[in-house]
């Protein structure tokens, strides 16, 4: 096993449920065919120097302990479960869906995605960004914008792509009104990026597609339109007429 890999279980929920049904049915057959409490009963009472009275309420009461100790660990297993799932497909520093999250969910678009918007988003000289004036100002630029996307288009779908490049998927936007929608969009993301000591500009690349687009030819389509902005100068927006 690979260092930092979880060793899978071999036995699935499925058969450890069929494993403890058919244990306690065992134990239901054993019981009522022997009379097992009946001969317990007698038995304690033939040897009361062995305290079996109080031995069988000790085990009913370890019964509720341990069923209760057991809740509360599987409730605790859940909330893992649930941090560990969101830390897989979430960027931790902006909140977005990493790559990975965001081609899950692209794999199992709902019907309403069917006319959308598909977005890059790219912040021209970035690097220089960081060398000038630290990881940290680069790292409160990419927070602000996420911030601005999450607070303005939470309905959409919204990925940290790549580095400092962004991607969001726009449901319910008409091929005709996409133009004056990023213009729009380009003019808040720059808005609450500006830093008081640089100038700080995107470029964005923008496509639209219909009920019988492949979202990714879509994502190969925006990554051109991005890349000619970028090549055009930067701190503009091209959208791919298709």
């Amino acid at each position: 096993m690979l260092p930092g890999h979880i060793k899978p279980l071999k036995m699935n929920y499925r058969q450890e449920l069929f494993a403890l049904f058919g244990v306690n049915v065992v134990c239901f057959l054993v019981f009522s065919s022997y009379d097992t409490l009946e001969w317990l009963y007698h038995f304690s009472r033939d040897h009361e120097h062995y305290e079996l009275d109080e031995f069988v309420p000790l085990l009913f009461s370890l019964t509720i302990t341990f069923a209760l100790f057991s809740f509360r660990r599987w409730k605790e297993a859940q909330l893992f479960y649930t941090e560990v799932e969101y830390l897989s497909f979430h960027d931790s520093m902006t909140g977005l869906l990493n790559r990975r999250g965001a081609q899950l969910k692209m794999a199992h678009l709902p019907a309403e995605y069917a006319g959308s918007a598909v977005v890059f988003i790219d912040f021209d000289n970035f690097k220089q960004i960081n060398q000038l004036y630290g990881y940290e100002v680069g790292d409160e630029i990419l927070k602000r914008a996420a911030s601005e996307l999450l607070k303005g288009y939470e309905h959409s779908l919204l990925s940290r792509w790549a580095g400092e490049e962004l991607m969001m998927i726009v449901p319910n936007i008409n091929r005709h009104t996409l133009p004056s929608f990023v213009d729009e969009l380009y003019s808040s993301i720059t808005t609450h990026i500006t830093l008081s000591t640089h100038t700080v500009s995107i470029s964005m690349g923008a496509v639209w597609g219909d009920a019988q687009a492949d979202h990714q030819q879509l994502l190969v389509l925006v990554d051109e339109a991005l890349s000619f902005a970028k090549q055009r100068g930067g701190a503009q927006v091209k959208i791919f007429d298709h």
